[in-house]
């Protein structure tokens, strides 16, 4: 999964109004940064098998210590305590939010893989595969995204003009970098996929950080 990630880190700041979209981007995306890295670093590997699935060429064969359960729950949980002691509002509910925001990509992961999540390294592995299914993957990854959206939207409100824009301009980019993504022929080597796939990821959240400026948490609608 690619854009569907980035669903529960728009509607993270709709649950935690004081947590930064940069900061839920990045959690969102921060297994797949670190599972970069360390594909460049062969320490974990995958293969490019032309037509492997509908939507990619990845056979993902071996990536325990960032896609097993084990490592994404130990990611969660040291994202959200590192948040928790930083943050200066709503330390609890930011330290959670921010946990379950990294703890959703193995759980998004899950719908679209073949099996090749590991439940804990050397055990079974799952994975539902709508990978196998090109519209069905595309229409739940544009699903998640749109949903979480018009979440973050309804929890902020706009500084000027450019709040009002910024936002749309950073939702066509992932759409842009999502064609890309699916029709694009895959680079030659894992390394290279590695290390591109974890630039993106950090690019985009320097745009998440680039819309924070231009919007502010909305006011709670009165209860009457």
């Amino acid at each position: 999964m690619f854009i569907g990630h980035y669903g529960p880190a728009f509607a993270g700041v709709r649950a935690a109004r004081s947590v930064p979209l940069w900061v839920l981007f990045l959690s969102v995306q921060a297994v797949d940064i670190a599972w970069g890295i360390l594909v460049a670093l062969e320490i974990e590997k995958l293969r490019i098998v032309p037509g492997f699935t509908e939507v990619n060429a990845f056979d993902l064969y071996f990536m325990p210590y960032t896609h097993s359960l084990p490592a994404t729950l130990a990611f969660s949980i040291a994202g959200g305590a590192i948040y928790a002691l930083l943050a200066r509002k709503e330390q609890v509910l930011g330290g959670v939010v921010v946990g379950l925001a990294i703890a959703s990509h193995w759980f998004t992961d899950l719908l679209v893989h073949v099996p090749d999540l590991a439940l804990w390294p050397g055990g079974p592995r799952v994975g539902f595969g709508l990978w196998q299914h090109f519209w069905p993957a595309m229409m739940l990854e544009g699903a998640l995204l749109l949903l979480g959206f018009v979440l973050y939207l309804g929890a902020t409100s706009p500084r000027g003009l450019v709040g009002r824009v910024a936002p749309l301009v950073l939702l066509l980019v992932l759409a842009g970098l999502q064609i890309i993504h699916v029709t694009a022929p895959p680079a030659e080597d894992a390394a290279s996929i590695g290390l591109s796939s974890a630039l993106v990821f950090v690019l985009l959240t320097g745009l998440a950080a680039l819309v924070d400026w231009t919007r502010r948490p909305a006011s709670p609608s009165p209860r009457g």
